[in-house]
């Protein structure tokens, strides 16, 4: 924390000394409007950039408590007033994430963009109330002295910056990134994701409902077009310019556009093609935006430091396992799964039980992964029961069932931009019998790496690792804090011959531990080599179940399609 708040006073600093540095255009106004306004764009860096949530809404959110604060002010004392707004501006933030974060990527941003529309329609409709066209003029701001606006600006950015540095890391922070990047797979580590974005969208939303409430006050005025949807592009816009995700972003796009407002200005025909320039170079050229572009040096400086980007791994022995628990683990009775007039799944059932290794074998379109996905709750089934340790879980949903069923996936569902050890924090985060302290998850997901001969790979950011490596970690992800039941989804795709090699030695040390273990795999030598049981699937439908040998001699599966799988 020392080195956040250190950056904190320098950008304060920094911020500070602006309006004396002599820049064209830079006045103490346009300094004072550039700090409320990336007081704002945290909120929307924190929803877009962080959570990955495009939403179109984030103007209006600050013109609404705005009109509020304004409206309530002619009738109510000024402190009430203000709260009156900010309590409007949050509840209406918290409708709009209940009704529409459920809604995936461009339903979100078209319902969120309608938001824009109302509110702008609303304030022209009743200019007995809103000021109408003309704007809701606010007097309450007025005997505030410039200097004094721009050191409220300031201290406001900075415990906003603050505040967005504290909601961005550890566990919360975690939990954001996993969203942007994969929605399955948060939901299968146990992060109930509705509820997680609807959080983050209504936090979020707080950043640009003070800041709207500011910025009217200081300006004087409110006009219908701060809320309409030119300005939540806009938004968007400053927030990709920037940098999304970057701490620093909001305030440097920000400044960008103000200064550029500045500069089009010399040139007013040539306003929006300058605008238009900027926004493209960035999408084009510098997709991490101005911060991205400044943090790449350090970033090559740290990597050339550090020297150990291409450590190779060494696979220890296998650690000795806890006693086993034993009987059965996992009954499926009658399960299946239509998708219209299609069958995935018809009528399965097989039992596995603890300290076993159960495999799923059968080639594409099989229904393997559908059998999976059932199972870990991804998807409900149309018929049948799935009963772990003797409790029904049929109807529980998937972020509910991730404590007692680790999972890993056919392309592991990694976040790029963690480390190993923070990859693997994200299921820790969400598991009962983790430690509280953040330090103390990543010392255990190290630890766990350690015992899976990863260790060298703890720091380093999974996006910069190959298939392999991604598919051992996603395994040592899965099995944190010894789950009821294991399911790896073709783990020994693309491993060279000393990672299979360590790869049957971990799951035997699964096996040994107690966990329940099913994995569907294609490499039939493989398969034969870790596991006791399994069952053959043709077109949803179970041929052959059985001790491993047993199934595959049987002559129905060399009938149906062996070849296929081999």
């Amino acid at each position: 924390m020392r080195r956040s708040h250190t950056l904190l006073l320098l950008i304060g600093a920094l911020a500070a000394a602006t309006p004396l540095l002599g820049i064209p255009g830079w006045t103490l106004s346009l300094a004072t409007t550039t700090c409320f306004t990336a007081l704002s764009l945290l909120g929307l860096n924190l929803i877009f950039g962080v959570a990955g949530m495009l939403a179109f809404g984030q103007a209006a959110l600050m013109s609404l408590p705005a009109y509020a604060a304004g409206i309530l002010a002619g009738m109510l004392p000024l402190p009430v007033a203000l709260l009156g707004g900010v309590g409007a501006g949050l509840l209406v933030a918290r409708v709009v994430a209940v009704i529409f974060v459920r809604l995936p990527g461009v339903f979100l941003a078209v319902g969120t963009l309608g938001l824009g529309f109302v509110l702008e329609g609303l304030a022209r409709a009743f200019p007995g109330t809103t000021g109408g066209a003309s704007g809701l003029v606010l007097e309450a701001g007025r005997g505030i002295s410039a200097t004094a606006w721009y050191g409220v600006a300031l201290v406001a950015l900075l415990l906003g910056m603050i505040a967005y540095a504290a909601l961005v890391a550890g566990p919360r922070g975690r939990r954001l990134h996993c969203l942007r990047h994969d929605e399955l797979m948060a939901a299968a580590m146990g992060i109930d994701v509705a509820r997680t974005k609807a959080a983050a969208f209504t936090t979020g939303s707080a950043f640009a409902v003070i800041a709207g409430i500011l910025l009217a006050f200081y300006v004087g005025v409110i006009v219908p077009e701060n809320a309409g949807v030119e300005r939540s592009l806009e938004q968007i816009g400053t927030v990709m310019l920037g940098g999304p995700g970057q701490l620093v972003g909001p305030l440097l796009g920000a400044s960008a556009i103000g200064w550029l407002f500045f500069a089009a200005g010399w040139t007013p025909r040539l306003q929006l093609l300058i605008y238009g320039a900027v926004f493209l170079a960035a999408v084009l050229y510098g997709r991490e935006g101005i911060a991205g572009w400044l943090r790449r040096p350090w970033a090559r400086l740290v990597a050339r430091l550090d020297g150990s980007s291409s450590a190779n791994v060494e696979f220890p022995p296998p650690a000795v396992p806890a006693a086993a628990v034993r009987g059965t683990c996992l009954t499926v009775t009658d399960l299946s799964k239509r998708f219209g007039g299609v069958a995935a799944v018809s009528e399965v059932t097989f039992s596995v039980d603890h300290g076993e290794i159960f495999t799923l074998v059968g080639p594409n379109g099989a229904g393997k992964s559908t059998l999976f996905n059932l199972i870990s709750g991804i998807l409900a089934p149309s018929a049948g029961r799935i009963l772990l340790d003797g409790a029904d879980i049929t109807a529980m949903p998937v972020h509910a069932r991730a404590a007692r069923i680790g999972r890993s996936f056919q392309v592991a569902r990694l976040v790029p931009e963690l480390t190993a050890a923070e990859n693997l924090c994200i299921r820790l985060d969400q598991l009962a019998g983790s430690p509280a302290a953040n330090g103390a998850r990543l010392a255990m997901a190290r630890a766990h790496l350690d015992a899976f001969g990863l260790l060298a790979l703890a720091d380093r950011p999974v996006g910069a690792m190959s298939a392999g490596q991604h598919k051992l970690i996603d395994l040592a992800r899965a099995s944190l804090l010894s789950p009821t039941l294991v399911l790896l989804d073709e783990p020994a795709v693309g491993l060279e011959h000393a990672e299979l090699v360590h790869l049957a030695s971990l799951l035997h040390r699964l096996r040994d531990g107690g966990s329940a273990v099913i994995i569907v795999e294609h490499n039939i030598d493989f398969v034969a080599s870790v596991a006791t049981r399994g069952l053959v699937l043709d077109s949803g439908r179970p041929i052959a179940l059985g001790a491993i040998g047993e199934i595959l001699a049987s002559p129905a599966v060399h009938e149906a399609y062996f070849g296929a799988l081999t």
